[in-house]
Formats: structure tokens, C-alpha cells, sequence
């Protein structure tokens, strides 16, 4: 869970949809595509536009994606702690735990902040689809299925390097 708020990102040398983070999760399950009954997603058509749109919202939360990173290590230092650190103690369970109350303190400030800033970048990425012109459901679906289709992920790759 730490690393995932601390190092999240939404694009590595393939799309990945997992780390988005653009809905909640009280709200991802009525927002994102269902499988049919034979388990797999149903798989629409995907406009030359829309792939155009998508591509845009990509761009937007690499950047996104970024200053969050950024601004997360920043919160971390600024608590008196190395990312590095955080990382570690974050992995541990609160049992496991042998923290000074000064580390401890350290790393609640640290987590809350972190915290924020994963509730802030959320936002923000929603508002990124949006002014795409994508919906979050439809742009979860496209995500899904660009995800599974090499042909798709080279499109969208040739897109975002224009």
C-alpha cells in the first residue's frame, strides 16, 4: 500500500491501467467495465478519436503522475524521513513495528501527508479524463483493452510520442 502511494504510476514501457487511481474505491466497482458471465471483458470498438482522447488523458497523468511523485517525496523529507525509509516502515505490519515515538510521529505525519496528496492526484486525474473528453467508465474500459492488445498499446504509443 505504501509503495503503491508513495511510487504509484500509471505508465511504464506498456500501459498500465492498475495504478491509476482514479476512482475510489467505494465507487470503482459501478464505474469500471464488467466481465460477461464467461469472465471476460467485453471488448468494444474503439474510435480513431477516442484513442486520440485517451492518448491526451495519458499524456496528462504522466505529468500528473510526476509532480504527485515529487511533491510525495517532498512531504516525506520534510517529516524528517527518507522515502527509502517510509517504504520500509510502511511495509512492515504496526506489530512488527520498533519505532522511537519521534520515528513514529515522523511516520504518521509522513503517511497523512502522503495520504493527501494520493486523494489530491486522484482528483486531478479524474479531472485530466475529463478535459480529455472521456468519461472515467469509458476511459477504464479503453484502458482495459488497450492493456490486452499489443496493436492497441503500439497505436497509443505512436500517438503520445507526436
Amino acid at each position: 500500500m505504501f509503495q503503491q502511494l508513495l511510487l504509484k504510476g500509471c505508465l511504464g514501457a506498456v500501459i498500465c491501467i492498475s495504478g491509476l487511481g482514479l476512482v475510489p474505491p467505494s465507487t470503482q466497482a459501478e464505474e469500471t467495465m464488467t466481465p460477461s458471465s464467461s469472465g471476460t471483458v467485453i471488448a468494444q470498438a474503439i474510435s480513431q478519436p477516442e484513442l486520440e482522447k485517451f492518448a491526451k488523458a495519458i499524456s496528462e497523468l504522466r505529468v500528473i503522475d510526476d509532480e504527485t511523485r515529487l511533491k510525495m517525496i517532498e512531504a516525506v523529507q520534510s517529516n524528517g524521513m527518507s522515502p527509502e525509509e517510509f517504504m520500509e516502515i510502511g511495509k512492515q505490519e504496526e506489530s512488527e513495528r520498533n519505532l522511537s515515538e519521534e520515528q513514529q510521529v515522523q511516520f504518521n505525519k509522513a503517511l497523512e501527508a502522503v495520504r493527501n496528496l494520493n486523494e489530491e492526484d486522484r482528483q486531478k486525474k479524474r479531472v485530466a479524463v475529463e478535459e480529455a473528453g472521456l468519461k472515467i467508465s469509458r476511459f477504464n474500459e479503453i484502458a482495459k483493452i488497450v492493456e490486452k492488445d499489443s496493436d492497441l498499446q503500439k497505436k497509443v504509443v505512436e500517438i503520445l510520442s507526436r
